[in-house]
């Protein structure tokens, strides 16, 4: 049941990234580290699944590319954690070090479409709304850990 309603919750941040077309804001990659920083592997490549499948939906042509992307960065979040997601600063790292994987992953393979600066603004807008939702996602699916982190 933990695992359906993690799947719902990244599943709502996709509707709401849909939603807004520019700037293209990565709120299921967010969702998605701050789930795999809490959760064990299995949680962090079964979440990273279900979200590379809901953006390949959106652009078919690319279908597997969001899957593989994700997944990478799922499962580099979740073997780095132990060593170091101590403090809000390295959450913040994490986030900057995704995002850029997945821009220069889209060069390589896809070829951009957006520019350095969209991709830029997109970044700012995601490191400003990291703290809150991960306070609000810590909260709802974390209560009873003193530091909010499920081992």
């Amino acid at each position: 049941m933990r695992l359906v309603f993690r799947l719902l919750t990244l599943y709502i941040l996709f509707l709401i990234q849909s939603a807004v077309s520019r700037p293209q804001i990565d709120l299921v990659i967010l969702g998605l580290i701050i789930f795999t920083l809490h959760d064990s592997m299995v949680y962090a490549l079964t979440l990273s699944a279900w979200c590379g499948i809901l953006l390949g939906l959106v652009n078919p042509v690319h279908f597997g590319f969001h899957i593989f992307t994700l997944t990478l960065i799922a499962f580099g979040t979740n073997n780095i954690r132990r060593f170091i997601y101590k403090y809000r600063s390295y959450f913040i790292i994490i986030i900057i070090l995704a995002l850029l994987i997945k821009y220069i992953l889209i060069l390589i393979f896809i070829g951009a479409h957006q520019s350095f600066w969209h991709w830029l603004l997109s970044v700012i807008i995601i490191l400003i709304l990291s703290i809150p939702l991960e306070n609000l996602i810590i909260r709802i699916f974390y209560p009873y850990s003193p530091s909010g982190a499920h081992t």
